[in-house]
């Protein structure tokens, strides 16, 4: 059976070109492939794929293929699971105050994924980063504001 995107030439040339960019190391165009074997309807899904991309740009240190590896390897769909390399990743971000990771690494301390279950310490990272997202609304309102 044809795949979608294999009677579309038009959309099978741009995916190679993408595919051509990625290798040649273009991080926009390797997340757009693991976002591409993830999510789309044209293209068979490949979360194989989608996590080798994901680790190709983290290597180059892309924080957004970091995030989106973690919440791959701590759901594993489709891929193995691996709770404590994903809090890992997740904690490594958070370090760089990603606030988003610091949900996640409050979320993985208190239900004990991939690290030692800590209630408390989960709770106070949830918190902050509720206070964080909160003061950044804020500060948005007043530039609007202004």
């Amino acid at each position: 059976m044809m795949k979608k995107y294999e009677k579309n030439e038009e959309l099978k040339k741009r995916f190679e070109d993408v595919v051509k960019d990625a290798e040649e190391g273009d991080i926009s165009a390797m997340l757009l492939l693991a976002r591409t074997y993830t999510e789309s309807e044209y293209f068979p899904r490949d979360t194989i794929a989608a996590e080798a991309w994901l680790r190709k740009a983290a290597e180059f240190g892309d924080e957004e293929a970091k995030f989106q590896l973690a919440k791959l390897l701590s759901t594993g769909n489709g891929v193995a699971q691996n709770l404590e390399e994903a809090f890992n990743i997740f904690h490594e971000l958070m370090l760089d105050c990603n606030i988003d990771a610091m949900e996640e690494v409050g979320i993985a301390l208190k239900e004990g994924k991939g690290v030692e279950k800590d209630e408390k310490l989960g709770s106070f990272y949830i918190q902050q980063a509720f206070d964080i997202e909160l003061d950044l609304m804020e500060d948005e309102k007043k530039k609007e504001k202004n």
